[in-house]
């Protein structure tokens, strides 16, 4: 399993992992020891997206996703913070991405028509953490993103006196400072056979919380804004997901792939350069660090000690390593 940072520009454009000029030289590196990216290798390292249909609830009411993505809005949507508190939080950055042939998901209330459709592994709020949409449990509670109570009270912190909401027409309500918590309740989960009416999905980033509310519970970004570094928030925010998907990949082998994902997990400190190559046991799995294939590309000298020479070196212990456990079965 081969673990990055986030998916860049080409992977928002093309729904896949690793499918830009790093990624073209990862393959590269994979294939000079015969590991097939496709059959021998999973990686981390995709965006998560829902359809352009998707209402997401704002300032301004319910909003088409493709809309808001589309149009560069950049209003404010409703979001849960890790207090479980709604909060009204401003959009930072929108994408929009071939749906690639990924597996969908419908997601309800029971009992209502109108709520979301999915990625397979888009990270949604439950009782049990952030978890993908394909891991949705009939017995599941999922965060609403509306209050146990007083939905015009919560509105009227959007606006100093007017508010209004879809049909719902909320007048000379007062600005209130007030907390509001999400209800939970189960979802009703449906497998998307049918051709869509746009091969695109779309996704949205949100400040702070990381995630927004659609008619059928919150749902996660996921997504550093600008393809930046994710911060320590970011990464605690969607760190469960990810430690959910090793859990059912389980892996042989972990190779962490530049410094952030490699403190993401572990909470090493060291540079990259002073751990990677060696092997690690984290969490009970056998690990290595590795230089991200973007900094190869910034180093191309394959000069012995260099930093191309030194993953040529890595990946052969990962190749020997993984012939090993594979002797031992």
């Amino acid at each position: 399993m081969i673990i990055g940072e986030a998916p860049g520009q080409n992977e928002d454009e093309t729904g896949l992992p690793f499918v830009g000029k790093s990624g073209q030289l990862l393959d590269k590196i994979l294939a000079s020891v015969k590991l097939d990216p496709e059959e021998d290798v999973y990686v981390a390292n995709i965006v998560k997206c829902l359809t352009g249909d998707t209402l997401i609830f704002t300032t301004e009411g319910y909003l088409r996703l493709d809309w808001i993505v589309k149009n560069r809005w950049l209003g404010k949507v409703l979001s849960v913070n890790n207090g479980g508190e709604l909060v009204w939080q401003k959009i930072t950055n929108w994408y929009q991405s071939p749906l690639a042939g990924r597996k969908l998901y419908q997601v309800t209330f029971p009992g209502q028509e109108i709520g979301y459709t999915a990625t397979a592994d888009h990270p949604i709020l439950t009782h049990r953490g952030w978890i993908s949409v394909a891991e949705l449990q009939a017995n599941d509670l999922v965060a609403t993103g509306t209050p146990k109570s007083g939905l015009e009270a919560l509105m009227a912190t959007a606006f100093a006196d007017v508010c209004v909401i879809s049909k719902r027409s909320l007048h000379n309500l007062k600005y209130q400072q007030e907390s509001f918590l999400t209800e939970w309740q189960p979802v009703i989960k449906r497998e998307v056979s049918q051709v869509l009416e746009s091969p695109f999905v779309y996704c949205l980033d949100v400040e702070e919380t990381a995630n927004f509310v659609t008619p059928a519970g919150v749902v996660h970004n996921c997504r550093p804004p600008g393809n930046r570094t994710p911060t320590a928030k970011e990464i605690s925010a969607c760190k469960p997901y990810l430690l959910e998907q090793i859990r059912l990949v389980n892996p042989k082998i972990i190779l962490f792939t530049g410094a952030t994902s490699l403190k993401g997990l572990t909470g090493e400190k060291k540079g990259i350069s002073k751990v990677r190559g060696e092997w690690i046991e984290w969490e009970g799995r056998l690990c290595m660090a590795i230089f991200h294939p973007a900094y190869l590309l910034r180093n191309p000298s394959k000069e012995k000690g260099k930093p191309k020479w030194l993953m040529w070196q890595d990946i052969q212990k990962v190749r020997a390593k993984l012939d090993e456990l594979n002797s031992e079965l």
